[in-house]
């Protein structure tokens, strides 16, 4: 049973790999809006049916292999930080090992460029960050020993923009340090 279970989690990855790399090949040869999420399903040979199984959210999450619980990962890089790690450095590390932060090679880069240029793409990016806007509130004021108030929230609300904001600039990973390095010098933590 436990060598089914495998085979059924790997199929299952070879699949939803298959989908998001077919996406991402057909949106940098024709560009976001010139494909359909039906050429994709094709492409990668799959059912259309199946394609919405994989990704409910249709064409906008196929650019995102990665189906993480953000605001979980989020909470649980804090909470793991190391021992005299702040918990924005944290969160700071936390961003720096995603897209943009993360894109070396040519191709990553290209998908940055396609996420940037592309309204609905970099709306769905930003609304991954800010959903986790409740969960980063409540993690700050329990590892900062301060009240869940609108000053904690206004923190929240300032980390969660800042991969938009860095993202436009033309070295994403100096401008994130630069954010953090500006909340920390604002930001009180005894």
């Amino acid at each position: 049973m436990a060598a089914g279970t495998g085979l059924r989690a790997r199929k299952r990855a070879q699949t939803r790999h298959a989908l998001h790399e077919s996406a991402v090949r057909l949106f940098l040869e024709r560009g976001f809006d010139d494909v359909t999420v039906a050429q994709i399903a094709e492409d990668a040979d799959v059912a259309l049916t199946t394609l919405f199984t994989y990704y409910p959210d249709g064409k906008v999450a196929l650019v995102f292999e990665q189906d993480e619980d953000r605001a979980a990962a989020l909470v649980d890089a804090v909470r793991k930080r190391p021992a005299g790690a702040d918990p924005l450095r944290a969160v700071e590390a936390f961003m720096a090992s995603r897209l943009p932060f993360e894109a070396h090679d040519r191709e990553r880069k290209r998908l940055l460029e396609l996420i940037l240029s592309t309204p609905q793409l970099r709306a769905h990016v930003r609304k991954k960050w800010t959903d986790c806007e409740d969960a980063l509130v409540t993690v700050l004021a329990d590892e900062c020993r301060e009240p869940a108030d609108a000053a904690v929230r206004a923190l929240a609300r300032l980390v969660l923009e800042s991969p938009d904001i860095a993202a436009r600039e033309s070295t994403p990973g100096e401008a994130l340090a630069m954010i953090f390095a500006n909340l920390r010098r604002g930001w009180r933590y005894d």
